[in-house]
């Protein structure tokens, strides 16, 4: 035999048994988290590397990585890749050319490669090989009842060809499935049907957000989104989201006039109470109130209710954490949240009370003699005034005037004040509804008040109290 032809057998040989070693080389399994940077380790024997390549199995002739006489070749690399990958170390000190996978998703989930070229050889060497499992991207959502919310799903790329949302535990069906662009509504759970949506049918960019329309409690649990890639022509989970669907906290309003002690009801469901927070939502940072291990925190309470403010009942005897209000101004008026942190459940429970606190309608006394006719004065601060309304404490639903849409209202007005009773001025300029009583007698002493509804507030205001007397005649 020719012995150049030996020689060559032998070489092909051992190159031939040379890239198989390499094939059993190591492989590891990676996890990672979604939105971490991942390192995928690899090192050569030596340094005598011209070249790096990292490929995955799913990609066909499109690679991860490819870097060769010291820059990255960027011609044939994946798109989703371009802008997220390095090495380690492009100096490859010690043989290490280690890649660096950036902000990983759920689509990262694969089986790399690496190869080398080292100097001298004609043939790649498969240096390692790394299984990465990535967890799908979690996210906590809490929602109020009645409230519409939006599950955010964002694939890689646009080639989605359908995409397709679930709820743990539902005993049969989907909560949406979007495929060949068009909703499939067979096999949709019932307790969804007409109340979902995507946000984006287009998909641009992605998209593959969930419209959940009025929510309820019902509709608390975790929610999973895939969807189908063209190109890897495989089932992707992108995303679980957790949604806890809440009752909207208790709202009272109370009204109540300057000077007076106002309380503010609140009440836990028992006992098992940690913490009391009083706020207010105007305050940012600082509070109303803060009780916890039996006593008061005062460093962060606002200035103006410090030594105003206690509860009603510092024990919280059958879950009573009530605020008393001392001596109240218009500026206390506002939204109260009573917030109560529950031992058992490890969370905060929540009461919202609207306060109001007003002047008091000024006050006069008015002395008349029978037989006279008398003008109760009353006048607004300005022209927007839709009705007025005269009354006398001791006539209960029944009234002395109602002047509304430019004409009186005579439907509840009380027998006695019929064809005796007129506004001074029906156009009521400058605010002007005062009131004439014609022909009074003793019958007619009594406390009137004058009300008025204002346009831009769509609220009753309280003017003023008069005390009228009327002497009999003679006197």
């Amino acid at each position: 035999m020719d012995m150049s032809a030996v020689t060559a057998s032998l070489c092909f040989s051992l190159v031939f048994v040379s890239f198989f070693v390499f094939v059993s080389a190591d492989q590891k399994t990676i996890t990672a988290e979604s939105g971490q940077n991942v390192t995928l380790t690899c090192r050569a024997p030596n340094n005598n590397i011209t070249a790096v390549h990292w490929s995955r199995t799913d990609l066909r002739d499109k690679y991860i990585l490819l870097y060769q006489d010291g820059h990255l070749v960027t011609d044939d690399q994946h798109l989703s890749f371009k802008n997220r990958v390095d090495l380690q170390d492009r100096q490859m000190k010690d043989g290490d050319v280690s890649l660096i996978l950036k902000n990983v998703t759920i689509n990262d989930t694969a089986r790399y490669k690496c190869h080398v070229l080292v100097n001298g050889t004609d043939s790649w060497k498969l240096l390692s090989i790394i299984n990465l499992r990535v967890s799908p991207e979690q996210k906590n959502i809490t929602a109020e009842s009645g409230q519409d919310v939006t599950l955010t799903c964002r694939a890689p790329n646009n080639n989605i060809k359908f995409v397709h949302w679930s709820k743990a535990y539902l005993t049969s069906g989907y909560v949406y499935l979007y495929q060949e662009g068009q909703f499939v509504p067979q096999g949709q759970h019932p307790s969804f049907k007409n109340r979902v949506d995507l946000q984006d049918r287009q998909m641009k960019d992605g998209d593959a957000s969930l419209i959940l329309n009025n929510v309820t409690i019902n509709d608390t649990g975790a929610y999973e989104c895939r969807v189908f890639m063209e190109e890897t022509r495989s089932q992707e989970l992108i995303i679980i989201i957790y949604l806890t669907v809440v009752d909207p906290p208790e709202q009272k309003i109370i009204t109540a006039e300057s000077g007076q002690d106002v309380t503010l009801t609140c009440r836990a469901p028992n006992n098992n109470i940690t913490a009391v927070h009083w706020s207010r939502s105007d305050l940012t940072d600082k509070y109303v109130l803060l009780y916890q291990d039996g006593q008061f925190d005062p460093e962060d309470q606002h200035q103006s209710f410090k030594k105003r403010v206690d509860l009603q009942d510092r024990q919280m005897k059958d879950g009573d954490v009530s605020l008393i209000l001392k001596d109240v101004n218009t500026a206390d008026s506002g939204t109260y949240k009573c917030g109560v942190f529950m031992r058992e459940t490890r969370s905060w429970k929540n009461s919202i009370i609207y306060l109001t606190v007003v002047d008091p309608p000024e006050q006069k006394n008015i002395t008349a003699e029978s037989g006279q006719d008398v003008t109760l004065t009353c006048r607004a601060p300005n022209n927007n005034i839709k009705s007025v309304h005269w009354s006398r404490a001791d006539l209960t639903d029944e009234y002395v005037l109602l002047y509304q849409d430019d004409q009186f209202d005579p439907e509840n007005q009380h027998l006695s004040f019929k064809k005796r009773v007129d506004l001074h001025d029906r156009q009521m300029k400058d605010g002007d509804m005062s009131l004439i009583l014609k022909d009074v007698n003793t019958a007619d002493s009594g406390t009137y008040e004058c009300r008025f509804f204002i346009k831009e507030t769509r609220s009753w205001k309280n003017s003023i109290i008069l005390h009228l007397i009327v002497a009999p005649p003679g006197e």
